[in-house]
């Protein structure tokens, strides 16, 4: 089998489907929902993005390992071996993750907002509002990419500006 036919798969899936970072949108009990856009400082190269994006997923994956790693351990060498192998394998990743994305960790900005149904505060509101707003700005920018409407260098300028946005508006907030 040939590795590099599946590259560009893996790459695409730990570099995720947009170049400016993420929405998360989870709806969760009692009709509240919450939102989490995460951008990414723009002009970072796909492999920072990726360490990012692993960095960020290292709890779940991390965990996930450490248990496949009791699972297959503890019949092989024994129980505390096997705790002691897995929990050197899971905080040796997340502390390798740290040192490599140390540089860029600190730049990546996050907005979040809630909504509840049947709740109409106005600092829920603006905040949402403001939310929406830079979504759609980057998903703007990303349709006018494809579209061909606008080179690279242009969509990495809207990106800048939802970038510098939403370090405003933390300042502004605080």
């Amino acid at each position: 089998m040939n590795v590099s036919t599946h590259e560009p798969r893996w790459r695409r899936l730990l570099d995720g489907g947009h170049t400016w970072g993420s929405l998360a949108v989870s709806p969760t009990r009692y009709g509240v929902t919450r939102y989490r856009l995460v951008v990414f400082p723009p002009g970072m190269s796909a492999d920072d993005r990726m360490l990012l994006r692993v960095w960020r997923s290292w709890p779940v994956w991390g965990m996930t390992l450490f248990l496949l790693l009791e699972i297959l351990l503890v019949p092989a060498i024994g129980a505390s071996s096997a705790l002691a192998t897995s929990t050197a394998v899971f905080l040796g990743t997340g502390a390798a993750l740290a040192a490599m994305t140390g540089a860029t960790r600190g730049d990546v900005r996050t907005l979040s907002a809630v909504r509840m149904a049947g709740v109409d505060g106005t600092a829920l509101a603006e905040g949402f509002a403001e939310l929406c707003a830079l979504v759609n700005d980057l998903a703007g920018a990303d349709c006018e990419r494809v579209d061909g409407e606008i080179d690279a260098v242009e969509h990495e300028l809207l990106v800048w500006r939802v970038y510098d946005r939403m370090a405003a508006d933390t300042h502004a907030r605080t």
